[in-house]
């Protein structure tokens, strides 16, 4: 019986050890990030500096590195990306690197269960591209951001103790907007604000100021109102036509009075009175 109580009491304490909520030398964070049309996540662990010397010491240079401590730093896209000329399919990825003094390889590796480097199984690589270090401030702890983002492309940065190294990404965010303009138009529903959306993007992201017209038309025949009257004014006047312009903008600000929208009206009217002198 003695000996029956002494296993009892060993293992509710070995329980109670593991129950217990203690924290990680290198935490873990979580990033999403939304880069024009295409969602990223990022997860990872951060180690700190703690006074010791990381690249070519505790990291080895030439060697793989799951970058960061425990499992490999994960990328999980919705969309594909480009990297170095080369696709990276829409899915989840372990990130490596290959530290080097001056330049690292970065590698996208379809195997997300593996802890560590151990299993690292370089046939599984399936994007590899070859980055310059930069020389940095220092960073106490590993940090992997998103920077640099424009509507279609961006930058994988990553920073510790006083290295920064940058993975420049683009996707084909024009690409996906135009499917999503042609699967709103076929679905047929607020049609006056689905050709007036459109019109607003050809315009600004891609300049097609003819597109950006056709779809403003189609847009006010399902009905005029005072947003998408006013921005075919804007278009006129960026292409030349003042006469047109100024006549369809006094069109629009009695659109927006009549639908006591004053904050337009307002608007409007002092782009008109501009445009008058």
């Amino acid at each position: 019986m003695k000996k029956l109580f002494i296993v009892g009491i060993l293992s509710l304490s070995f329980l109670s050890v593991n129950a217990q909520n203690l924290p990680k030398p290198s935490p873990s964070c979580e990033i999403e990030q939304q880069v024009g049309l295409t969602n990223l996540k990022l997860e990872y662990s951060r180690p700190s500096v703690k006074d010791r010397a990381i690249f070519g010491d505790l990291v080895a240079f030439d060697k793989v590195w799951r970058l960061g401590a425990n499992a490999p730093t994960m990328l999980s896209s919705d969309k594909d990306l480009t990297i170095d000329g080369q696709t990276l399919k829409a899915g989840k990825y372990a990130v490596f690197a290959i530290p080097s003094e001056k330049e690292w390889t970065i590698v996208f590796n379809t195997d997300t269960e593996q802890w560590g480097a151990g299993n690292y199984d370089e046939k599984k690589n399936v994007v590899s591209t070859k980055v310059a270090t930069q020389k940095n401030k220092a960073v106490e702890s590993l940090s992997i951001t998103f920077q640099e983002l424009t509507t279609a492309s961006g930058h994988l940065v990553i920073e510790w103790a006083e290295t920064r190294v940058a993975i420049p990404f683009t996707m084909d965010t024009d690409k996906f907007a135009m499917e999503n303009i042609a699967t709103a138009i076929k679905e047929g529903k607020d049609l006056e604000k689905v050709y007036y959306n459109a019109a607003s993007y050809v315009s600004e992201a891609k300049g097609d100021n003819k597109m950006a017209l056709n779809y403003l038309d189609k847009s006010m025949e399902v009905k005029a109102y005072h947003a998408n009257t006013f921005l075919k004014a804007r278009i006129l006047k960026e292409e030349g036509k003042d006469a047109e312009a100024l006549k369809t903008a006094k069109k629009a600000h009695k659109l927006a009075l009549a639908a006591e929208s004053m904050g337009w009206a307002d608007y409007i009217k002092g782009t008109i009175e501009r445009w008058e002198k």
